[in-house]
């Protein structure tokens, strides 16, 4: 429960720095994106030291044990196969030891585990190290522990002989990894499977070195390590260490766990699927059909061609509004509109100009008023239901300024037509 707390504490943590990320100033250069196009450092040699707490049966449980605290070397080899995952071989050694009322243990283990490691803050919504110096982590595992341990008399320290326990004649000492008949005398290691378990933190020195502090529970799949087999749960034990880490590989370039991921990739490194694009993709298969399909009228045409010559160079769209409605846009309408939200997907540096014109109203500024409200008619559909950026939509009312001069061949249906309008430019 406690470690749960911690790791809890350390996770919170963690996302709340990661979230306040994008907000540092610091200018990330393009050897600190994460692509496939760059190589990167992914191994490193680690070394630490910390203290080994033992929890069994023997040793009652508290959070930061004041007694029976000893102190071990660790060293990790480490391969990263994307920022936010690696793996790791790690070997660490203590003694160990606890007593509880009138018994007690000692000895020492041997540990050697594989672990995986996955970095919290590279799988967060903007993921990357934290102001470029903190990685927050996690760590899981499997692995052994070799260990050797004597049961004791908590107040003389002598070992306990199996006569003592079970009210028997029988000489041989309650020890594992020790002779039976000569406690001092060492024989082969007792080996239990520990599953590792914890968090860690590392803050990036430069291109060559790291420092960090991690707190990591290993469980024994056993509970014979303080010799006591009468426990409810099997025996286990919290190494805390600081350690080193040293990055192999050339110094000018960055490790891979220090890189920010670019757009367009998960956690793993993949590329993701965009639906946007999918349904970008649908929308110009079916104005294709459409486009391929769609009458030319005459009158369409004439629009059209005058259109281009006002507007130079410019592709000109065009909608008509019927002048009783506004926020109603036909089939053609919206294919038309849909070509333009095709052109902004795969063009993202252009703009699109909405050009509003009415010429049905008594006065100017009426007539101002109803072209803008037909712009934000159109700005409306694009943006809710296009997914077009507002700031890359300009609007430009002209009301009954600058009027449509047709070739004398154009109807008077076409003329009273183009007197309700937006002409759509994209730049």
């Amino acid at each position: 429960m406690r470690l749960s707390v911690i790791i809890s504490f350390l996770l919170f943590t963690g996302v709340l720095l990661g979230q306040g990320k994008k907000d540092s100033v610091f200018i990330k250069t393009p050897e600190m994106i994460y692509s496939f196009g760059q190589k990167y450092n992914t191994w490193s040699v680690n070394g630490g030291f910390g203290s080994v707490f033992m929890y069994t049966d023997l040793r009652e449980y508290t959070l930061i044990p004041n007694r029976d605290i000893h102190f071990g070397p660790t060293i990790s080899l480490t391969k990263h196969l994307v920022p936010a995952f690696g793996f790791e071989l790690q070997y660490l050694q203590s003694d160990i030891a606890g007593r509880e009322n009138q018994y007690g243990f000692e000895g020492d283990l041997i540990d050697i585990s594989v672990n995986g490691i996955a970095i919290i803050n590279q799988m967060l919504p903007h993921p990357g190290p934290i102001d470029d110096h903190w990685n927050f982590y996690l760590k899981v595992g499997v692995g052994a522990t070799l260990f050797r341990s004597r049961l004791l008399f908590s107040e003389t320290g002598n070992v306990v002989q199996r006569g003592d326990l079970y009210g028997s004649s029988n000489p041989q000492y309650v020890v594992l990894g020790y002779d039976k008949d000569n406690p001092q005398k060492k024989v082969t290691r007792q080996k239990e499977i520990v599953v590792p378990l914890g968090v860690g933190v590392m803050y990036r020195l430069n291109n060559r070195f790291d420092m960090g502090l991690e707190s990591i529970l290993r469980f024994s799949a056993a509970d014979n390590i303080d010799n006591i087999l009468t426990g409810a749960t099997n025996d286990r034990y919290l190494f805390t260490a600081l350690n080193v880490s040293y990055k192999l590989g050339s110094k000018e370039r960055r490790h891979m766990r220090w890189t920010y991921r670019s757009e367009g990739m998960d956690f793993l490194g993949r590329k993701q699927k965009n639906s946007i694009e999918d349904e970008i993709k649908r929308l110009a298969e079916d104005i294709a059909k459409y486009e391929a399909n769609r009458p030319v009228k005459k009158d369409s045409v004439i629009i059209s061609e005058t259109l281009r010559v006002i507007y130079d160079r410019y592709n000109v769209k065009t909608l008509f509004f019927n002048k009783k409605q506004l926020n109603s846009f036909s089939l053609a309408d919206q294919y038309l509109l849909g070509q333009i939200a095709v052109e902004m997907h795969h063009s993202p540096q252009k703009e699109v100009y909405l050009y509003g014109y009415s010429h049905s109203e008594k006065d100017a500024e009426s007539n101002k008023l109803r072209s803008q409200k037909q712009c934000e008619a159109i700005k409306k559909f694009m943006v809710d239901e296009l997914g077009i950026l507002p700031t890359k939509i300009n609007i430009v009312a002209q009301g009954a300024d600058d009027p449509l001069n047709l070739s004398e061949q154009a109807s008077e249906k076409v003329r009273n037509l183009v007197k309700q309008r937006v002409d759509i430019m994209v730049k």
